[in-house]
């Protein structure tokens, strides 16, 4: 092994809509990155698989580091859609390095948000899951996906606002400019709403989420009546969790801070930007991995 080899360490942040690599030294600088395709391998796991390695190996490249150095690197890799050991042990028998550990995305966002500390982190992306960490113990709200869950995430928010348009379609609710333009684009044919929702996956749905966060800001009744139904949520996982007023709170995500205007003073009070991302909290748990000599 070369002093060098020894030295690198890899991480790794991977969903459906792509993933993003990370190469630094032991001690946290950065000498290298790359971006890749998608790779959550609940579906698809070899293509998830062949992302990796085509991104991993354009990090290396970009890192300007021997063809040999990856082999003896630590690699850390939070995956969207990691739920079991058999999906963990799958991909890192992949991957061309002694030590490699792989975990669902939650705890490296979590990591990343914190720093490794203590809080509480309400991520909302494309999916959303709410965490809280005390004394290093951290216990999860959500992350069950699209179809189970993700409520105020920008999936979840682009499907409630094509509900919405329906209800208000049929007479039901009355529209506003948020339902008349999210119609709009469906060149005002609810069935064409129909056939979209039939095929579409969670990130075409969230295309629609900075719809709702534009007209919120503008005081559009719907999407107001959204994103407070979407901050409801957060605070009640916060609630189950445990929560206690002056816990510092990262919205995270994308949409996450998007939401801090309609959480309650108390809790908006406690919002503080993430100290790093998710792909930030993988190089720092990939820096704890203990080298193997």
């Amino acid at each position: 092994m070369s002093e060098q080899s020894s030295n690198i360490i890899i991480g790794i942040d991977g969903g459906g809509t792509g993933c993003r690599v990370a190469v630094a030294t032991c001690n946290g600088v950065k000498i290298g990155s790359a971006k890749g395709g998608p790779a959550n391998p609940t579906f698809k796991p070899q293509v998830a698989i062949r992302n990796i390695l085509a991104a991993i190996e354009a990090a290396r490249l970009d890192a300007k580091l021997d063809i040999n150095a990856v082999a003896e690197a630590r690699i850390f890799i939070g995956l969207a859609g990691v739920r079991d050991d058999e999906i963990s042990a799958l991909v890192a028998s992949a991957l061309p390095a002694k030590q490699v550990c792989v975990v669902e995305d939650r705890i490296t966002t979590v990591t990343g948000a914190l720093a490794g500390g203590d809080g509480a982190v309400a991520a909302i992306g494309t999916g959303s899951f709410i965490a809280h960490t005390v004394a290093g113990d951290t216990q999860y709200i959500g992350g069950w996906g699209f179809r189970l869950g993700d409520q105020a995430s920008g999936a979840w928010l682009g499907h409630q606002l094509l509900r919405q348009v329906v209800l208000c379609v049929e007479g039901l609710d009355p529209h506003t400019a948020l339902t008349h333009d999210a119609l709009a684009r469906f060149e005002g044919d609810a069935n064409k709403v129909f056939d979209f929702c039939n095929t579409a996956s969670p990130a075409e749905f969230g295309t629609l989420a900075p719809l709702v966060v534009a007209a919120a800001q503008d005081g559009d009744q719907t999407a107001t009546n959204l994103m407070r139904a979407g901050a409801d949520y957060i605070v009640k996982a916060l609630s189950a969790l445990g929560y206690q007023a002056g816990t510092p709170l990262c919205l995270a995500s994308g949409l996450g801070a998007h939401y801090a205007s309609f959480l309650p003073a108390s809790l908006g009070a406690n919002v503080i930007q993430p100290k790093g991302t998710a792909l930030e909290g993988a190089l720092l748990l990939a820096a704890q991995m203990e080298p193997v000599r």
